[in-house]
Parts: structure tokens; C-alpha cells; sequence
């Protein structure tokens, strides 16, 4: 994916220094070294020019140009895009286009003279200006382009002109743009035909009629635009949307929040944009980065020094910038290309010379085709002394390695001749000159020509004849002397050896007639043992057949047997192998098989220890338990009694006023709840008995013997446990009657928690188990809090709140029960595991001074407590994440009813223990 750019300030203002080009804005100009384009924006403050740029020019998502919503400027000074925009103009040219913003005209924190100037900078330094506006081309609008009328005062093309040639100045300005945004009238003319953009533009610039002064400043404006900008067009845009608060945040609102016919405009106003692009120029010449830079630099320079900006001063500056660059490029250039034919070897003058003249040429030919100005002259004469002297330094190194390679060529062949002389090779002199002459014409053939070989080559000349020639006549004496005595020495020596030679012929001559005769026995004696080794070699080959095929048959035989044998000892290894593997599957099954027994073993007895523990305690819990039905059943017969008195005093009433039929049915209920909870008690109390009796005979019992109680404890347990679902089931069944009886003016749905009034209760009830039927199949969870109840804490005497939660997920109800403190503990963990995440509105449920003294929030009643409370929750249930934690569902007792679903998903062990820990201390608070 392409990265996108960023906007940088190129120029900005400061109180006491004025305008200063940044330096990251200088460096990116610099870093294009190629043809450029530049389109730049201007316009009143807020009028959505970053916008412009942001969406519809670079069609760019995140970072651009600033925009906001607020009344307040964004951009100050120019900034510019640090992406280039690499596009093919119209007429075929690669340019690298720069996209400018300027600040806003008319901020209410700047004067005129800052706006003209900013309005001055952002016309010179662009090839197509922009300028937008909101609304029709009226009076006010071109009122707005009055700046205009300042540039004249503000710049001139050479600081020589007394006056402003507006014809000439033209040349130098861009084409220009004019965007009108929420433009909502019709282009028509004054008969009632269609035009274009570009003749609503044309017709708003014709002269009014009239001689006021207001009318010929109005006039002045439109003459000055069409004068500066004679390539002009216009487009005009609608309202984007008519939602303000999409308006208001109209850099983040996507396509499908625009208008369809605003979106279409953006789309052709782009093309037309590209389309115009044309490279930036000045007199006549494409600018790159580098030379834009030089042009902004003298521009800023000159408005700091209170001087009039000079269009000619600025391309002077530029073109004396790029004719030194390009002098040290190409005087860089020269030098590298010069060094490199001497690099190795040296040359002669004549050879140096006839490279530099080419070089040179090259090198004014180039720098004329690079160079940027009409006075070439003065930049060519410094380009040519530069390079000669480059030349003279080259020419100087050259001139010293000649001579190096003369003196080490000259040393080479002065020693090459001195160990030809030493060695004897030369006893002539005039052989010795010949050779000399001929590795002179040598050596002159390798080495450059020039008056240095020449000089080093008679200097070698002189000396090595002169020592050659005494040298060669001193040997010829001393040779001829040793010769002669030499041949006295051999005459002598031959003689003696003659004599000697005699004497050893004439004893070889008898040693080899003896040797002859010995010979001729030895060969006779050697034929006789060859025919008898002949007659043993036959012998022998009889024999060697003989082994040969006796050996055969009986490799044969072997081979078979072994063949035999080797196939049953495989079948029995085979067979072998197969009786280790299935033994030793066997083993490892049974060994498998103790082990596991061994475990259970273990584990049992270790179970049977655990459950003797929690059947004590359940004992005990139990008893708390029967003490609580008592309270109850007396209560109930307080109740009861109550409400025969009331009957007795109905009773007294005449006998035409009959005892209301609710009251007659609660007097039966409570008659058979009453009958009922004798019952029951009755039945605890055998069981605790049974119980008493199981742990007694328990504890009695050694361990071996432990299964016997175990199971006549678990029996008792499990009635006891049957026991008291029935019991509290009754109880809430009695509640909810009390409830009824209370409440009987509305109905409360069971599946949604809501009170309706009888009449319509029937028709809700199938609408509601659909949509509760759709909810549970799709995975969600149907979360119900049917009622709100104060308690009384008994150790503490403290009132708490207690909600009674239904839950149904997945086929399967169940009904839990929370307090207040556990609800916020939820609250404050789920804030805190998951911060990027937005909750349900909690603000009247959680909020620290909710109903205090001190605050403006009204204290919800039980009922709106109850819908809020369940709000909150069902909103929890559909966030995927929170729905997922471990301590969601353990909040909400899925854990229980789902143990598959509880491996942690989003949320740490950690945050888990944590928060079981806490839930424990604030019930303990409780």
C-alpha cells in the first residue's frame, strides 16, 4: 500500500523576523531536480480551501492539509504538500507537481498588507492559481479580489521600471481558477439561455456602466483580473451536503454522506485541474525544485528588507545559482574524466593537450545548454579559467609520473645491461652498442614522447657506453691471459691421460673374453631349466581344473543348504518377533490397567475424605436452614391469624355484604401453604435425624467401612435436598401471589419484565415470546431483571439492595440474584479490562454523587432502577468481547449452566481471580 504525504509550511511569518522559508520546506524543493509543476490555493479564511485540496485535488484520506470546524483560521503562511505528484501534462511534459495552501484572506488577526502579500506569493511562485470562494461572483466577491489592486503597488519586473507595464507582468502571472463553492443559482444569461461556468466568469468581469469613484474601483478589479490573468476559467460547486453536522466534519465524511451531484462535480473538477497543469516557467524556461527555491528565497528576502519584490531581480539570483551549480558540475565533471586517462599510465604533452581542448569543448556545450539566463559571457570565461586550471594541475601530475616512469624504465634497462656485461655476454663493444641502440628505439616506442624521455635517454646513453666499453676491454685482457695458461695446463693433462687410458683398455679386453665364456655356459645351463619348468607349468594347469571343478559342486551343494536353512530361521525369527510384540503389548495393557486402578484408588479414597467433610457442613447448613422454616411457618401463622380476624370482623359486617372472592382465595392458599409447611418440617426434622444418625454412625465405623454411611448419607441429603427446592418453590409462589394481590391493576410479563394492563397483556404475550424465541435460537442472551427488593442485612442491620436476574441462553433458563455492590464491582472491572471499549449509558446507575446533595441528577425510583439496571446488562450481552469474558459469565452464572464456554477468551486468569476475589469481599461487606 502507497504511503501518503503530509503537509509542510514552506513559508511562515513571525512577528520580528517576517517571513522565513522552513527548512524542511527548503530541502524538499531542493530534492527535485527536475521540471515542476505548482498549483496553489487561495481564498477568504474558512471557506473549505484545505478541503479543496485534501479530497478533490490529492484524494487523500488522513493526513493533508489542516481544516476544522470552528471559526478560526487553519493554515498560516503557505504550506505544501512533501508527496510531489509525478503527472504527464497535456502537451507531454514529465513534471513533478507541488500542491500549495496559503492562509486565509481576511482573518480577523491579520491586516491587508499581510494578506496581499501572502495573496502576492502564492500567485508568483504557481503555474495554475486557484481561488476560491463560497457563493456567486457579486460585487462582494470581487470586492474580496481587490488585492489585486495591491499588487501593482507591491511589485514591479525590474527595479529600473518607475511604473508597472500590467501587458508585460501578465507574462509572469499562472492561469487561473476560480472555484465557487455552494453555488446555487442558475447559469443563465439575461435572455434566459444557458452558459457555462466560463461565461458566467467573462460576463461578471465586463465594466459597469457609471463614473462614480465606487464604480471605477469595481471596474479597476475586473480590468487588473483580466489583464493578470488572460488564462482564466471557472467552475462552480453545490452545498455538499445539508446536514450541518456533516458540514461541520466534512473531512471525514465519506462519499455516501455527500450529496450525488457535489460528488460528481468534485470528480470532473479534478480532471479539469490536471488537464490545465502546465509546467512552471519564467522568460520562457522551465524552473525545477531547486530553482523555485531560489525564486521564493529572493521573493521573502526582498518583502523583509520593506523593498519591492522585482520579478527580473529574482530570476537574476536564479540564474546566477544555477550557472555556478552547473560551473562546479561541470568543472567536477571535466576533472574526473581527465584523471581517469592518466589514472594509470602517463601520456605526452601532445596527447594531454588534444584531450583537454576535446574536453573543454564538451564541457561549454554542455554548460550552454544547462546554463538559465541571456549574459552567458562572464560565466563562460570563469567556467574556462576553472577548467585550465584544472588542466595545469592535471598537466603537472602528468609531467611527474613521466619522469617517474622514465627513471624507473631507465633503471630497468641500465641494470638489464650491467649483469649481460657482468655475465660475460658481451665481448664486443660494438655488439654491445648495437643491442643498446636497439632497446633505446625500445623503450622509446613505450614511453610517451617528450624532451624528458629524450634528455633521461642520452643521459643513460653516456654513461652506460662509457662503462660498457672499459668494462669489455678489461675482460678481453684478462681472458686472454687466462686462456693461455689454460692451454698449457690441457697439453700436460692430455698427455698423462693417454698413457693411463692404455693401461685400462688393454685389462678390459681380457676381462670381457673371460666374461664371454661364462656367458655361453649359463645359457645352456638356463635352457635346460626352461623345458623342465614347461613340463611342471602343465602339471599344474591339470591340477588348478581339476580344484576348480570339484570346488564348484560343492559351492552348489553349500549354497542350497544354506538357502534352506536361512528361509526357516527367518520364518521362525518372524514368528518370534510376532510373540515378543503381542507380550509386549500385553504387559504395557495390564501395566496401563494397574495404573489407572491405582489412581481411582487414590483419588476415591481422597473423595470419600472430601465428601465426609461437606456432609458436615451441609449438616450444618441444614440446621441454619430449619431454622429459617420455622421463622417462616410462624410468620405464615401470623399471617394466617391475621387474616382469620379479618374474616371474623367481615363476618360482622350484614350478611348482604359477602367477603371479597381475592381475599377468600389468598385465606384457602394460606390455609394449604400452612398445611404444607408443617408438612415439610416435619419431614426436615427426620431428616436431620437421619442425618445426626449417618455421621454418628460414621464417625464410629473404622475407614474400610466407609461406603455403607456414605450412601445412607447421600440418600438423606438428596431428600433433604428435593426437600427444599420444594419448599422455596412454594415460597415463591406465595411471594408472587402477595405481589399479585398488591399490584393487581397491570400484569408483569415473565419474559420480558414489563408491567401491562390486563387488557392488552394478552395480545403482548405472543409478540413477546417471538421476539424472545428469536433471541435465545440466534446465541444472544435474554437478560430479565423481574424485580428490585430492599433487604435488611440481619448482622449488620443495614438495608441492601437485592435484583432478581432471569437469564435464558441457549434453550436454558435460570434465575440468579445480585446486589448493588456487585453490579459496580462488574462495572469498574469492565472499565478497567476493557478502556477502548464504549458501554452502555451507565451515567444515572454508577455515577459517585447520584442523588447526593451535591448533584444536579434526580434519584431514579425501584422501577426505572430495574429498566436501566436491565439496559445496561442486555448491552453488556452484545458486545462480542465482554460477552466472551470469563468474568461475564461467571457474573452472569453461565459458567454453571455452560462449563464447555468457559476457557478465557479476552480477558487474563489474573483479571479473573481478581475479580472473584472482590465480588467475595463486597458480599462479605454485605
Amino acid at each position: 500500500m502507497e504511503i501518503e504525504g503530509e503537509a509542510i509550511p514552506l513559508i511562515l511569518h513571525y512577528e520580528r523576523e517576517g517571513f522565513r522559508i522552513t527548512p524542511e520546506g527548503l530541502a524538499l524543493l531542493n530534492s527535485i531536480d527536475k521540471k515542476i509543476g505548482v498549483i496553489s490555493v487561495a481564498g477568504k479564511y474558512r471557506t473549505g480551501k484545505s478541503y479543496l485540496l485534501n479530497k478533490i485535488i490529492l484524494d487523500i484520506q488522513s493526513k493533508g492539509f489542516g481544516v476544522g470546524p470552528t471559526i478560526n483560521p487553519c493554515t498560516k503562511g503557505i504550506w505544501i504538500y512533501n508527496k510531489p505528484i509525478e503527472v504527464k501534462t497535456s502537451d507531454g511534459d514529465e513534471i513533478s507537481l507541488l500542491i500549495l495552501d496559503s492562509e486565509g484572506l481576511g482573518a480577523f488577526d491579520e491586516d491587508a498588507n499581510h494578506d496581499t502579500r501572502i495573496f502576492m506569493l502564492a500567485v508568483l511562485l504557481s503555474s495554475f492559481f486557484i481561488y476560491n470562494s463560497v457563493g456567486s461572483i457579486d460585487e462582494n466577491a470581487l470586492n474580496n479580489m481587490s488585492l489585486i489592486i495591491n499588487l501593482t503597488k507591491n511589485l514591479q519586473i525590474r527595479a529600473t521600471d518607475s511604473e508597472l507595464d500590467v501587458e508585460e507582468l501578465s507574462n509572469y502571472f499562472p492561469s487561473l481558477l476560480w472555484v465557487l463553492r455552494d453555488f446555487s443559482l442558475q447559469l443563465v444569461d439575461s435572455t434566459g439561455n444557458s452558459i457555462t461556468t466560463k461565461e458566467y466568469l467573462e460576463n461578471s468581469l465586463q465594466p459597469q456602466k457609471g463614473t462614480s469613484d465606487a464604480i471605477e474601483a469595481k471596474n479597476r478589479v475586473r480590468k487588473l483580473l483580466k489583464h493578470f490573468f488572460r488564462d482564466r476559467d471557472c467552475f462552480a460547486l453545490v452545498r455538499p451536503s445539508e446536514d450541518e453536522t456533516t458540514l461541520q466534519h466534512l473531512q471525514e465524511a465519506s462519499a455516501n454522506a455527500l450529496r450525488p451531484e457535489f460528488v460528481k462535480q468534485t470528480q470532473a473538477l479534478k480532471k479539469l485541474i490536471y488537464k490545465k497543469i502546465k509546467v512552471k516557467t519564467l522568460n520562457g524556461k522551465a524552473i525545477t525544485g531547486k530553482m523555485l527555491a531560489g525564486i521564493a528565497q529572493s521573493y521573502v528576502e526582498a518583502i523583509n528588507k520593506g523593498a519591492v519584490p522585482t520579478i527580473e531581480g529574482a530570476w537574476l539570483s536564479v540564474c546566477n545559482a544555477e550557472c555556478n551549480k552547473q560551473i562546479d558540475l561541470i568543472t567536477n565533471d571535466y576533472d574526473r574524466k581527465l584523471k581517469t586517462h592518466i589514472s594509470k599510465e602517463p601520456m605526452s604533452q601532445e596527447q594531454l593537450k588534444k584531450i583537454h581542448k576535446e574536453l573543454r569543448n564538451a564541457a561549454e556545450k554542455e554548460f550552454k545548454e544547462k546554463a538559465v539566463g541571456e549574459e552567458l559571457g562572464p560565466f563562460i570565461e570563469t567556467l574556462k579559467k576553472r577548467l585550465m586550471e584544472k588542466f595545469n594541475f592535471v598537466k603537472s601530475q602528468n609531467e611527474r609520473k613521466l619522469i617517474e616512469k622514465c627513471d624507473e624504465q631507465c633503471q630497468i634497462l641500465s641494470q638489464e645491461l650491467q649483469d649481460k656485461l657482468r655475465a660475460g655476454d658481451y665481448t664486443d663493444f660494438n655488439v654491445f652498442r648495437r643491442d643498446f641502440e636497439k632497446k633505446c628505439a625500445e623503450l622509446r616506442k613505450k614511453m610517451p614522447s617528450g624532451e624528458a624521455a629524450e634528455m633521461k635517454l642520452k643521459e643513460l646513453s653516456a654513461n652506460i657506453l662509457s662503462e660498457a666499453a672499459e668494462y669489455i676491454s678489461r675482460n678481453a685482457m684478462i681472458e686472454q691471459q687466462n686462456n693461455n695458461r689454460k692451454l698449457t695446463q690441457q697439453v700436460e693433462f692430455f698427455k698423462s691421460a693417454m698413457d693411463s687410458k692404455k693401461d685400462e683398455f688393454n685389462k678390459e679386453k681380457d676381462y670381457y673374453k673371460n666374461r664371454i665364456k661364462e656367458l655361453e655356459s649359463e645359457n645352456l645351463q638356463l635352457k635346460a631349466n626352461l623345458a623342465s619348468l614347461e613340463m611342471k607349468l602343465d602339471e599344474f594347469k591339470q591340477e588348478k581344473e581339476r580344484i576348480t571343478t570339484r570346488h564348484t559342486r560343492r559351492m552348489n551343494t553349500l549354497k542350497d543348504d544354506f538357502t534352506d536353512k536361512f528361509t526357516e530361521y527367518k520364518d521362525k525369527y518372524e514368528e518370534t518377533s510376532r510373540l515378543y510384540s503381542d507380550l509386549q503389548q500385553k504387559y504395557s495393557s495390564e501395566t496401563n490397567t494397574l495404573q489407572k486402578d491405582l489412581a481411582l484408588v487414590k483419588q476415591e479414597s481422597e473423595w470419600k475424605a472430601k465428601e465426609a467433610s461437606e456432609y458436615k457442613s451441609r449438616k450444618e447448613e441444614l440446621e441454619r436452614e430449619f431454622i429459617d422454616l420455622k421463622h417462616q411457618l410462624k410468620q405464615a401463622r401470623n399471617d394466617l391469624d391475621a387474616r382469620d380476624d379479618q374474616i371474623k370482623k367481615l363476618k360482622e359486617i350484614p350478611k348482604q355484604v359477602e367477603p371479597p372472592p381475592d381475599l377468600i382465595m389468598e385465606r384457602n392458599l394460606l390455609k394449604s401453604q400452612l398445611e404444607s409447611l408443617k408438612a415439610q418440617l416435619d419431614d426436615n426434622k427426620s431428616v436431620q435425624e437421619a442425618l445426626v444418625t449417618a455421621l454418628q454412625s460414621r464417625q464410629q465405623e473404622p475407614k474400610n467401612e466407609a461406603k455403607d454411611p456414605a450412601k445412607h448419607l447421600s440418600m438423606a441429603l438428596e431428600k433433604t435436598e428435593e426437600r427444599c427446592q420444594q419448599l422455596e418453590q412454594k415460597i415463591t409462589k406465595l411471594k408472587k401471589y402477595h405481589k399479585m394481590v398488591k399490584a393487581s391493576s397491570s400484569i408483569q410479563c415473565k419474559t420480558c419484565g414489563k408491567n401491562f394492563a390486563c387488557g392488552v397483556f394478552s395480545a403482548h404475550i405472543n409478540i413477546c415470546e417471538e421476539s424472545y424465541q428469536k433471541v435465545t435460537e440466534s446465541g444472544q442472551y435474554a437478560i430479565i431483571v423481574h424485580q428490585i427488593v430492599v433487604r435488611d442485612d440481619m448482622p449488620n442491620q443495614k438495608p441492601f439492595t437485592e435484583y432478581v436476574i432471569n437469564v435464558n441462553y441457549k434453550g436454558r433458563s435460570w434465575t440468579i440474584s445480585k446486589r448493588f455492590k456487585d453490579l459496580a464491582t462488574l462495572h469498574s472491572m469492565i472499565q478497567r479490562e476493557f478502556p477502548n471499549v464504549e458501554l452502555p449509558d451507565s451515567t444515572n446507575l454508577f455515577a459517585t454523587q447520584s442523588g447526593s446533595l451535591f448533584s444536579n441528577k434526580p434519584v431514579l425510583s425501584l422501577e426505572d432502577r430495574r429498566k436501566a439496571n436491565q439496559d445496561y446488562l442486555s448491552g453488556l450481552a452484545n458486545i462480542m468481547c465482554i460477552k466472551n469474558s470469563v468474568m461475564f459469565k461467571k457474573f452472569i452464572g453461565s459458567d454453571q449452566h455452560f462449563p464447555e464456554e468457559t476457557a478465557e477468551k479476552t480477558v487474563t486468569r489474573s483479571s479473573d481471580k481478581s475479580f472473584n476475589s472482590r465480588m467475595k469481599d463486597f458480599s462479605d461487606d454485605d
